[in-house]
This record gives structure tokens, sequence and C-alpha cells, in this order.
């Protein structure tokens, strides 16, 4: 016969010293554990439903399988306590002392973690879904292809972690800080990441979609091949952050500081970017079509090869900014500042550049069929080879620029200043307002 399971149900050891007994199995339901000392005891296997185990001591303890459910391990001492394949599920382990602990494949479903220690804690394919992390730290935790969508990390410290792989569908982040903490991979899809501290995070390839990551720190981040698509940005900043490749398609990025950020061949369409800061940034050979970037500041912003159709550029700085071969059709660039530009060989058919300032500026063969550029400034650029056939330019100034072997065929150059232009083998035939 099969030996009836010893039982300590709602037995009270509080305050006893049971150091390194053997309780492999044991059943201790509901029992009062509080201030009990377990150091080093064998508790694989036990069932602790609902038990009491606050303030206990389970300094390096085996509780390996162990059925913890619903158990009060509030101000425990659990260090290097193992708890692998455990069940914790709506624990409370408030202000707890998991340092180094064990957690692999352990379930802490709806478990109470808040203000607890789990720096070091090893935690792989355990489940942390809707648990509270407020005040928690994790500094140099392991916390790769654990399950924590739901979970709350508020003003949690989980600096230098691991949480690669992981998933944290609709996770709360506000205040959390991940300063060099590892995402690779990892699905933070719709979580608030809200004033979060993500300085030098590894996000490469995490799925960002529709999260909220506004006023976060996100300084020299890794962010290469994730999705961002619709993700809320607004005034984080990502300044020298890696976004290459990174989909941010339907993204808010208002008033987001990106300095010589990495955005190499990124996806941008549709987002909305006013008023953000990209000097010296790297968005060559990237999708911006639609995008909206009124009033950003892209000084000496590399943008070669960039597709910015029917973008908003209306009062951007892209002065000294690389447009070499960028596509800028039916873009509006009103009362913009692209001086000292290079815009050679670029798009720009049927684009608004009325009363924009281009003076110095390069565009050696581009592109400006039906352009209007009223009012605008070309004072000195290099238009040589370029074509402005049927273009608006009436009141813009000309002077002193290059225009030898341009096309202004049919161009409306109404009152137009070309004093000391160089008009060399330049087409003029039919324009408005051109007096040889």
């Amino acid at each position: 016969k099969t030996s009836p399971v010893p039982s300590l149900d709602d037995c009270d050891l509080s305050e006893l010293d049971l150091s390194d007994l053997n309780f492999l199995g044991i059943s201790m339901n509901k029992a009062n554990l509080t201030k009990a000392i377990l150091n080093r005891a064998n508790l694989s296997k036990v069932s602790m439903n609902k038990t009491n185990l606050q303030e206990v001591n389970l300094t390096d303890a085996n509780l390996s399988e162990a059925d913890l459910t619903d158990a009060s391990c509030c101000r425990a001492n659990l260090e290097d306590a193992n708890f692998e394949e455990s069940i914790l599920n709506g624990a409370d382990l408030t202000e707890a002392q998991l340092e180094r602990a064990n957690l692999r494949k352990c379930k802490l479903v709806g478990a109470t973690l808040i203000k607890s220690n789990l720096n070091e804690v090893t935690c792989g394919l355990a489940d942390f879904s809707r648990v509270d992390l407020t005040d928690a730290k994790a500094q140099g935790a392991d916390f790769n292809r654990v399950k924590l969508s739901g979970a709350n990390f508020t003003d949690a410290d989980f600096s230098d972690s691991r949480l690669s792989m992981a998933v944290f569908f609709e996770a709360t982040f506000k205040g959390t800080n991940f300063n060099r903490a590892q995402f690779k991979g990892s699905k933070l899809v719709k979580s608030m990441f809200t004033d979060a501290c993500l300085t030098r995070a590894d996000l490469t390839g995490a799925d960002l979609s529709d999260a909220t990551l506004k006023g976060t720190n996100l300084l020299r981040a890794k962010l290469g091949g994730a999705l961002l698509r619709r993700t809320h940005l607004t005034d984080s900043n990502l300044q020298e952050a890696d976004l290459n490749i990174a989909d941010l398609t339907h993204a808010q990025l208002k008033m987001v500081e990106l300095d010589g950020a990495n955005l190499g061949r990124v996806k941008l369409n549709n987002a909305s970017m006013q008023k953000a800061q990209l000097t010296k940034a790297n968005i060559s050979k990237g999708k911006l079509s639609g995008v909206d970037l009124s009033g950003a500041d892209l000084s000496g912003s590399n943008m070669r090869g960039t597709d910015l159709t029917g973008a908003k550029l209306i009062g951007v700085d892209l002065s000294r900014a690389d447009l070499i071969e960028a596509v800028l059709e039916n873009a509006q660039i009103k009362n913009s500042f692209l001086t000292g530009a290079d815009i050679s060989s670029a798009n720009l058919k049927n684009s608004d550049l009325e009363e924009s300032d281009l003076s110095g500026a390069k565009l050696t063969k581009a592109q400006l069929l039906q352009a209007n550029l009223k009012g605008a400034n070309l004072h000195r650029a290099d238009l040589e080879h370029a074509n402005f056939s049927q273009a608006k330019l009436p009141q813009a100034n000309l002077n002193g620029a290059k225009m030898a072997d341009a096309n202004f065929s049919k161009a409306d150059l109404s009152d137009a200043d070309l004093k000391g232009a160089d008009t060399t083998d330049t087409d003029f035939s039919s324009a408005k307002g051109y007096k040889a």
C-alpha cells in the first residue's frame, strides 16, 4: 500500500529553527511558519497552499516543484533558494528577498512582488503573467523567455537584466529603469513605458507595436529591426540610438530627440514627427512617405536616397543635409531652410518649396518639374543640369546662381532676380517673365 503523505496542515511552526530538515513531499497547507528558520531545508514537492511564510528564513532551501499557491511570503528571506518548477500563483512576496534565487519554469501568475529583491535571479521560462513588480529590484536578473504579459513594472529597477525572447503583452513600465537591459526578440505589444529608462537597452528585433513609450529615455538603445508600428514615442530621448531597418510606420514621434541616431533603411511611412530633433541623424535609404516632420530639425542629417514622397516638411531645418537622390515628389517644404544642402539628383516633382531658403544649396541634376518655388531664395545655389520645367519661381532670388545647362522651359520667372546668375546654355524657352 502507498504510505499516506505526512501532514502538517494548519500546524503552528512559527519561530522554530527547522534548518537542514527534510520535508520532502509533506503537506503544510495553511500552516503558520511566521519567522521560522528553514535554512538549507529540503521542501521539494511540499504543498503550502495559503501557508503563512511571513518573515520566514529559507536561505539556500530547496523548494523545487513545491506548491505555494496563495502563500503569504511577505518580507521572507529566500536568497539562493531553489524554486525550480514550483507554483507560486497568487503568492504575496511583498518585500521578499529573492537575490540569486532559482525561479526557472516557475508559475507566479498574479503574484505580488512589490518592493521585492530579485537581483541576479534566474527565471528562464517562468510565467510572471499579471505579476505586480512595483518598486522591485531585479538588477542583473535573467528573465529570458519569461511570460510577463500584463505585469506591472512601475518604478522597478531592471538595469543590466536579460529579457530576451520574453513576452510582455500589455505590460506597464511607468518609470522603470531598464538601463543596459537586453530585450532581443521580445514581444512588448501594447505595453506602457511612460517615463521609463532604457538607456543602452538592447531591443534588437523586439515587437513594440502599439506600445506607449512617452517620455522614455532610450539613449543609445539598440532597436535594429524592431517593430514599432503605431508606437507612441512622444518626448522620448533616442539620441544616438540604433534604429536600423526598424519599422515605425504610423508611429507618434512628436518632439522626439533623435540627434545622431542611426535610422538607415527605417520605415517611417505616415509617422508623426513634428518638431523632432534629428541633427546629424542617418536616415539614408529610409521610407518616409507621408511622414509629418513639420518644424523638425534635420540639419546635417544624411537622407541620401530616402523616400519622402508626399512628406510634410513645413518649417523644417534641412541646412547642410545630404539629400542626394532623395525622393521628395509632392512633398510640402514651405518656409524651410535648406541652406548648403546637397539635393543633387533628387526628385522634387510637384513639390512645394514656397518661401524656402535654398541659398548655397546644390541641386545639380535635380528634378523640379512643376515645383512651386515662389519667393524661394536660391542665392548662389548650384542648379546646373537641373530640370525646372513648368516650375513656379515668381519673386524667387536666383542672384548668383549657377544655372548652366538647366531647363527652365515654360517656368514662371515673373519678378525673379537673376542678377549675376550663370545662364550658359540654360533653356528658357516659353518661360514666363524671363528677359534675356
